[in-house]
């Protein structure tokens, strides 16, 4: 070949291959066909709270965690044509449409202004905020609105034909200028309270400005120019400007890093498309964001997770990570399968060749080339091929090139090691071959001295001493310490070890194999994955649990990390990392390290399959199809939190939205009991990986958390009766690290047959009932016992009626003796004069014996005409005293009926018998304290001793004042004393209470 067309074929071999390596930046694209009303986004912004809104021709959308919001006319937007959109410095955000004026919204409700209100023009095409006032641009004319108030002041516009269509503003030195489409550059003055449009000069056909530091990137049809920013300002701008670009440029974005991207759209033509300013060029990037649309007509940056958004006319809003923690590099055909590093030399492998990069040199080894080196051992080696019938895995030397299937790639002794279905290659770094062996293995590894080990599923393995003559030590399939169906191994010090998907785990160490299952070390089969982890080693098994352990002196299994775990069930590949594990699955990539779970999957760009991987230094290489990715482990495995913030945003009782308002208390929250079913909505702060939450709750501290679930909702059914505190924890996947809040202090009251009030009423009820019944009880008692009371009191008058009945007639009989006495005597008028007084004496008695008491004056009449008619019986000759205590009213003191009579009686009957001189018989009547009133009656007759047979107190009479005494309630012992001597008298006390 002439070497022209071998330096021009080397230089197109390198530029497909830088080009193929060049990294191509993760993109989402959001449109009408599920995510958008509309495909053209007019507007885009990125608020303080880290929240994407976007303006779109029909509708307004909030993005929120890959959360969507729509805002609609119906739920108070001006309108849904949305070309402008900005937030002011009270957080509130700003929607001008382009027709109904501008829409400002507070997070719960909108407010519209129009030209009603003063706005100078309906169709708002920019907004601009600074300070306390909204500038607002329309297609004709400039309002400023004070954010706080709300007041509306429009400036004059210029005299003349064009409308004054405000394109864009932009401040310079505390200065706001207006840049108008055909019009001009104006500032806006306010002095003494007057604010006014002047005019700076006359440009025109300005679609969007950009200040960058003192630099101005100014965009007119189909180009750009950039002008130092004092000169842009003056009235006459004289310097003549290089216009750059072929394209309008609608709208910039600048990045943190300095970066500044431009959108573009050409209206008339094809040149349109997502740019990058570099060196005052305009560099396409819709390939490296994957941007098809040619119409992009606005930008917003995301400098915390250093996101670019663009809108288009034609094809929604795409989202560009611009740094993102998975870096692809695509090859378009291409599946990477391997990787391995030299000290100077790093090759990769492909489906269809090898890559080796050494110094900034890069060479490609092709199908072609190894199948050339096949083809030229078996034509020049003396040595015997080896055949099936020897046990190994025989070759196809008629495989064609493009059949060649690549196993695996490995280093030994700096050359690097590659094993396919036409025999195992050794290629030096420069590229060369250093040998071909006609071996099939689908697993190869080397001893400590670097002798090769081959494998065979079938034919048991080979350790070969001498590689020039294949000389070989062969280790019998049957003997149960050799490894069968090897599907994975690691030279490690002085050990090789072989995993097997049927028995378990083996080492070559002393030259000799050893296998853990037969020799009980080890009893876990179905083995795939190995490496090392520090000290350790990481061991997989068919089924996605990993296994840590140790065989440096005794074997030990330090921890197993279950497959639920693990992100996925099959894993892929294991590394190790500065003893971080990495563990690839069908799904995505788990970081573990001391019970912290990373994981990266396609949110971050990693796309399956995931076939071969490499460490190197800080960077994880992952091969697949079409490309590769390289991602920072330092970065990602010394994430910090991202959520540091949960907030409540909707609740749903019983199925009914519950207004949360903006009071302090809204996380405060006191249900009836029938209001018990919720549904809580939340989120957390922005965070750029939003599937990567998983969250749980508890209803109070010290319960168990709930399952995980990945959606920011909490169904509470059929709460019962308590006070919750509920928390919130959320589990962030892509940095292993949790964060929890309390979302809501929830208390569901019990129905009033539950409460405490309730329950004290029921108490206070039943004891006002029982105590109701308890006086009705004691009423009825005290009734009963009144009535018993009186039954008593008019048995007891009954009785003492009974006994004044028995009194009288023994009064009676005596009177009557009396009488027939003196008529037996022939006395007529004694006998007539007793008689009379006898009447008296029986009517009194008739009157008295029917009363309890009488008075104490009725009591002393009556005993004085009883001692008169007894006296008469005695010729008189007994003197009678009666005394009265001056302290006593005789007509207010009451006595017991007839109870003096009866000891009067025995007087005359017993106590003055014949021979008795001068006999007497005192009454007296004294008061003694205590209101008792002492009734006395005295004698000097005769007496009686204890020894006497007729004693006073033995008489009849005599008991039945007693007896009265006693129904009465007096203590007989008590109220009656009688003293007595013999020929000394006898007195009788009766104490009564008065």
């Amino acid at each position: 070949m002439p070497f022209y067309k071998t330096i021009k074929l080397f230089f197109l071999l390198f530029l497909w291959f830088n080009f193929a390596f060049s990294q191509n930046y993760p993109t989402k694209n959001y449109t009408a066909a599920r995510d958008l009303p509309n495909n053209s986004v007019r507007s885009i912004l990125v608020d303080s709270n880290n929240s994407l809104w976007i303006g779109t021709e029909n509708g307004v959308i909030k993005k929120e965690n890959d959360e969507f919001q729509y805002f609609f006319e119906e739920d108070g937007l001006a309108q849904n044509s949305c070309w402008a959109i900005a937030e002011d410095n009270n957080g509130k955000l700003w929607f001008g449409s382009y027709g109904e004026g501008v829409s400002i919204y507070d997070g719960y409700k909108f407010k519209i202004l129009s030209e009603k209100d003063g706005l100078v023009h309906n169709q708002i095409t920019k907004l601009f905020t600074s300070g306390n006032y909204m500038y607002v641009g329309t297609s004709d004319g400039v309002s400023l609105i004070d954010v706080n108030t709300f007041k509306v002041n429009s400036l004059k516009t210029p005299s003349g034909k064009e409308l004054f269509r405000v394109q864009d503003f932009f401040e310079y030195q505390n200065q706001i200028y207006v840049v108008t489409y055909r019009s001009g550059i104006f500032k806006i003055l306010n002095e003494e309270g007057q604010t006014a449009l002047v005019e700076v000069n006359d440009h025109k056909y300005i679609y969007s400005t950009f200040p960058d530091n003192d630099s101005i990137y100014s965009s007119n049809k189909g180009f750009f120019t950039k002008s130092h920013l004092p000169d842009y300002v003056r009235e006459k701008d004289s310097i003549p400007l290089e216009k750059r670009g072929t394209s309008i440029i609608w709208d910039y974005a600048k990045t943190d890093d300095h970066k500044i991207f431009a959108a573009a759209w050409g209206i008339y033509d094809t040149n349109g498309g997502i740019y990058e300013l570099v060196e005052e060029r305009l560099i396409s990037r819709a390939s490296e964001f994957n941007i098809a649309s040619q119409e992009v007509i606005s930008l917003a940056y995301d400098s915390k997770f250093e996101k670019l958004y663009a809108g288009t006319r034609d094809a929604g809003l795409f989202e560009i990570a611009l740094n993102p923690q998975i870096k692809i590099h695509e090859l378009p055909g291409k599946n990477i399968i391997g990787f391995a590093r030299t000290e100077k030399t790093s090759a990769v492998l492909f489906n269809n060749g090898i890559v080796l990069k050494r110094a900034g040199n890069e060479q490609k080894i092709t199908l072609s080339q190894l199948k050339n080196w096949q083809e030229q051992f078996v034509r020049n080696t003396n040595l015997p091929l080896p055949k099936h019938q020897d046990d190994f895995y025989e070759l196809d030397y008629s495989t064609k090139a493009a059949d060649i299937d690549f196993y695996d790639l490995k280093v030994s002794k700096n050359n690097f090691w590659v094993n396919t279905n036409i025999g195992v290659f050794a290629i030096k770094e420069s590229g060369e071959l250093n040998r071909y062996l006609p071996l099939h293995s689908e697993e190869i590894n080397f001893t400590k001295t670097g002798n090769l080990i081959e494998t065979n599923p079938y034919g048991g393995v080979r350790v070969y001493s001498n590689l020039d003559l294949l000389k070989y030590t062969h280790f019998e399939k049957d003997n149960s310490q050799t490894p069968t169906m090897v599907v994975g191994s690691l030279q490690r010090g002085g050990k090789t070890y072989f995993l097997s998907v049927f028995s378990g785990l083996y080492a070559w160490e002393n030259n000799r194999f050893k296998s853990y299952l037969e020799n009980g070390i080890w009893a876990e089969k179905k083995l795939k994955h190995i490496t090392v982890l520090g000290n350790d080693l990481a061991i997989s098994n068919e089924f996605g649990d990993v296994f840590i352990v140790n065989d440096d002196e005794s074997f030990k299994i330090h921890k197993k990390i279950p497959r639920a775990k693990i992100q996925g069930n099959s894993i892929s590949f294991l590394k190790n990392y500065k003893e971080t594990l990495v563990i690839g699955t069908e799904k995505g990539l788990t970081l573990y390290k001391n019970g912290r779970y990373i994981f990266l999957d396609k949110e971050q760009g990693l796309e399956q399959p995931l076939l071969s991987a490499q460490v190197n230094q800080n960077i994880l290489s992952i091969g697949s199809h079409n490309g590769y990715y390289n991602i920072d482990l330092d970065a990602v495995k010394d994430s910090t939190t991202l959520v540091d913030q949960i907030e409540l945003k909707e609740i749903f009782i019983n199925n009914n939205k519950f207004s949360l308002g903006s009071s302090p208390e809204r996380d405060k929250l006191k249900l009836k009991y029938n209001e018990n079913t919720l549904l809580l909505k939340f989120s957390t702060n922005a965070h750029p990986y939003p599937n990567k939450l998983k969250y749980q709750y508890r209803l109070n501290e010290g319960e168990p958390w709930s399952l995980s679930f990945s959606s920011p909702e909490i169904f509470l059914p059929s709460l019962p009766t308590n006070n919750y505190e509920l928390e919130v924890k959320v589990l962030d996947e892509s940095t292993g690290l949790s964060y929890t809040q309390a979302l809501l202090n929830l208390t569901v009251l019990p129905p009033f047959w539950k409460t405490w009030w309730f329950a004290l009423l029921i108490i206070s009820i039943i004891a006002t009932v029982i105590y109701s019944f308890y006086k009705f009880q004691i009423r009825q008692a005290r009734k009963f016992e009144a009535q018993k009371g009186l039954i008593q009191k008019r048995f007891e008058e009954t009785k003492m009626e009974a006994l004044l009945a028995q009194m009288n007639p023994h009064f009676i009989f005596n009177a009557m003796n009396s009488i027939q006495y003196y008529i037996m005597d022939s006395d007529i008028d004694k006998a007539t004069i007793f008689l009379g007084d006898f009447s008296k004496l029986i009517r009194l008695n008739l009157d008295h014996c029917t009363k309890p008491t009488i008075l104490l004056s009725e009591e002393i009449e009556y005993l004085q005409s009883y001692i008169r008619v007894e006296n008469t019986r005695f010729n008189n000759r007994i003197k009678v005293i009666f005394e009265i205590d001056p302290l006593i009213d005789p007509y207010a003191v009451e006595i017991p009926t007839m109870l003096l009579q009866t000891f009067v009686e025995n007087v005359f009957i017993h106590a003055f018998p014949p021979g008795v001189i001068n006999p007497t018989l005192k009454v007296s009547f004294n008061m003694l304290p205590e209101g008792v009133l002492q009734c006395k009656i005295e004698d000097n007759g005769i007496g009686f001793s204890e020894n006497s047979t007729n004693k006073l107190h033995e008489s009849k009479g005599v008991s039945l004042v007693k007896e009265r005494l006693a129904l009465l309630g007096y203590d007989v012992k008590e109220a009656v004393e009688i003293t007595s001597a013999k020929n000394k008298g006898t007195s009788v006390s009766i104490k009564l209470e008065v």
